[in-house]
């Protein structure tokens, strides 16, 4: 494969539609990429878009390059206390699933146009919005402002991406070998968001 180029890539909003051109996705082999191969080629992803509201986005070259490089999505909790177990009642955004095509892990090799970067901060742009729509939408008690998300206690690339912008592990939460981040959304601070 040649090296990918130095640009930004295209996010669309994901429908059964793109199925198909999911087919040759491959996220890995650990078992937390399997998972991310499965829920985006299989029908979790649809579940959770009917159930929870969760809005994905799969992430191309161009417009009409039909191969994904990954994925991502971003739903809104129900009420629920944070930190758990006992902390107080709110609303969080959650990332239930982020995946990267193996074939496209630490390319290019500019940090600018890395695609796990750009994934992530097309992602963060996202959550900025949403709850900014919220807390124009909803009264003060449903704002969000948090946005959170669980990764595999091994998957340690994940957990230095997330690092890098600013998620913080949540104390004493181990739950099945994932570990819970969470990220204060700057709601008064510009939008980091890349129009990809």
């Amino acid at each position: 494969m040649p090296e990918p180029e130095d640009k930004a890539l295209f996010a669309d909003e994901f429908t059964p539609d793109d199925l198909p051109f999911l087919a040759n996705l491959d996220c890995g082999d650990e078992a937390w990429s399997r998972a991310a191969t499965e829920w985006i080629c299989g029908s979790d992803v649809i579940d959770s878009i009917g159930k929870h509201g969760t809005t994905v986005w799969i992430y191309r070259h161009c417009e009409a390059d039909d191969s994904i490089v990954g994925f991502a999505s971003l739903s809104a909790t129900g009420w629920l206390r944070w930190p758990p177990p006992d902390g107080k009642k709110c609303r969080l955004l959650y990332i239930p699933q982020l995946g990267l095509d193996r074939r496209y892990r630490g390319k290019p090799s500019s940090h600018d146009f890395r695609y796990s970067n750009q994934i992530i901060e097309y992602l963060l742009g996202q959550a900025k919005r949403a709850a900014e729509q919220i807390r124009e939408d909803k009264p003060p008690k449903k704002h969000v402002e948090l946005l959170t998300l669980r990764v595999h206690r091994d998957n340690i690339p994940a957990q230095k991406l997330y690092q890098r912008y600013g998620f913080k592990f949540l104390p004493a939460f181990d739950e099945n070998d994932h570990l819970a981040m969470q990220l204060p959304l700057a709601l008064d601070s510009p939008s980091r968001a890349m129009d990809l």
